[in-house]
C-alpha cells in the first residue's frame, strides 16, 4: 500500500515539532513555543466547522 499523503520530513516520530504562528480568537499572533513555555503538549488539528 502506498501513502498518498506522505508526511513532511520535519514531522517524524521523535523529532521536535516546528515552531509556528497563528492568530488567536482576538487576532493576536501566538506561537507554539510561547504557548507551551517548555512543557510537553498535544497538538490536535480538527476539521473546523461541525
Amino acid at each position: 500500500m502506498t501513502n498518498e499523503f506522505p508526511m513532511h520530513p520535519d514531522l517524524d516520530v521523535g523529532k521536535t515539532f516546528p515552531n509556528f504562528e497563528l492568530p488567536d480568537q482576538d487576532g493576536e499572533m501566538q506561537n507554539l513555543r510561547g504557548l507551551l513555555r517548555g512543557f510537553p503538549g498535544v497538538l490536535i488539528f480538527g476539521r473546523g466547522h461541525y
